[in-house]
């Protein structure tokens, strides 16, 4: 994150600023010299019950640079308003991140609130990066009950006992000054209230879709760089061709030049986007079933850290079936015996138990309880 005061034209972005209960958030300390990027997909890999190609995920260094915000979350969630939505945006990020480079002199908890979610950030006073983050979703709406309660765990998280609290209310903007990034919370008036400042080069770390469609996109744009300076340059050469009584015929040539150089490109872009379009389209065949990820939320809160998830789906409303492997098979026993102590869960069948070359693997078929109650968000 990098700031300036100097005078730039600023120009609107269009953004999709997403809740930020959605996603799994971490702070992560950062290593010196390793990618900020690929410090994330291993944070990510060792907390997420996902691989991380079945997740929509990003990362913000925060003040200080030696923290990290990592935020996941699994790409059923999103289906429904990604796709052709998310491929029109300039930059596609948690609500959440405005608030990231405030920063506080004292200890103090942000805590953005709108009219079903609360998330925020928690300052010790000793540190330019906030210490804890937390967020969560509501199915009803928000009442003063409902953020002391918020306040009071975000507090535990931060180890913060006398964090005051602040809490901001206001429409998440992004725009481009020169080579910087700013993303801002603004009241009805259009005044700043919370904004962070970034390199714009930081533009696709930030961005949670899908890594390769952003690198198909940085290619696009470079291309339209391209195409656009030799539309400039064949103008300019068509107003010297007039001065000199050339410019006809030097403009003629010039155009022809031009068209040939779109050409070249059309058949390039029209591949990236039928990729994308097919990109969609298998998204859209694999529709998230009801309240799919509040139940794998509820097995990965029990599952030992040794038992990764490879595979999940569902059969009707109410059971889901994960293959797993493990290199502790004594873990799968704990594993079930937690499970079936959870007053959801109605039964829970380990199948295809096998161990190969140390690896055990294991099929898990767990059948929740109708009408079963689940937690609405937040990271756990």
């Amino acid at each position: 994150m990098r700031r300036s005061h100097r005078f730039q034209s600023r120009a609107v972005l269009a953004a999709e600023f997403l809740p930020a209960y959605g996603f799994f958030l971490r702070l992560i300390p950062l290593s010196a010299g390793a990618p900020v990027a690929t410090q994330a997909e291993l944070a990510i890999e060792t907390w997420s019950p996902f691989a991380v190609p079945q997740v929509y995920w990003g990362c913000a260094v925060l003040p200080g640079a030696k923290v990290a915000l990592v935020y996941a979350a699994a790409r059923r969630r999103f289906e429904s308003s990604a796709g052709q939505k998310w491929e029109k945006q300039d930059v596609v990020v948690p609500a959440l991140l405005p608030l990231a480079g405030v920063g506080s002199d004292k200890p103090l908890l942000r805590i953005l609130r709108s009219e079903r979610c609360l998330g925020g950030f928690a300052w010790d006073g000793n540190t330019t990066s906030p210490v804890a983050v937390y967020a969560r979703g509501y199915t009803g709406v928000v009442t003063e009950e409902v953020r002391e309660q918020f306040a009071a765990q975000l507090r535990v998280r931060a180890g913060l006992t006398d964090a005051s609290v602040e809490y901001l209310t206001g429409t998440p903007t992004a725009g481009q000054e020169g080579g910087e990034l700013r993303l801002e919370l603004r009241d009805p008036q259009g005044g700043v209230i919370a904004a962070s400042v970034w390199e714009a080069d930081e533009a696709d770390n930030l961005d949670v879709r899908d890594r390769d469609f952003l690198r198909a996109r940085r290619t696009r744009l470079r291309h339209g760089a391209v195409v656009w300076r030799w539309v400039l340059a064949g103008g300019m050469a068509a107003g010297l061709a007039a001065l000199l009584e050339l410019g006809a015929l030097a403009f003629h040539r010039i155009e022809q030049t031009t068209r040939a150089r779109l050409a070249e490109q059309a058949p390039v872009v029209e591949r990236l986007e039928t990729a994308r379009s097919l990109t969609d389209r298998v998204n859209d065949l694999s529709a998230r079933r009801l309240r799919f990820f509040e139940m794998v939320e509820v097995l990965n809160d029990a599952r030992p850290r040794s038992i990764q998830f490879t595979r999940t789906d569902t059969d009707g409303r109410n059971i889901i079936e994960i293959e797993a492997l493990t290199k502790t098979p004594g873990d799968v026993s704990a594993y079930e015996t937690v499970l079936r102590g959870l007053p959801v869960l109605e039964k829970v069948e380990v199948r295809d138990l096998r161990t190969r070359e140390g690896v055990t693997t294991l099929s898990l078929r767990v059948a929740f309880k109708a009408g079963a109650s689940f937690g609405t968000g937040g990271s756990p």
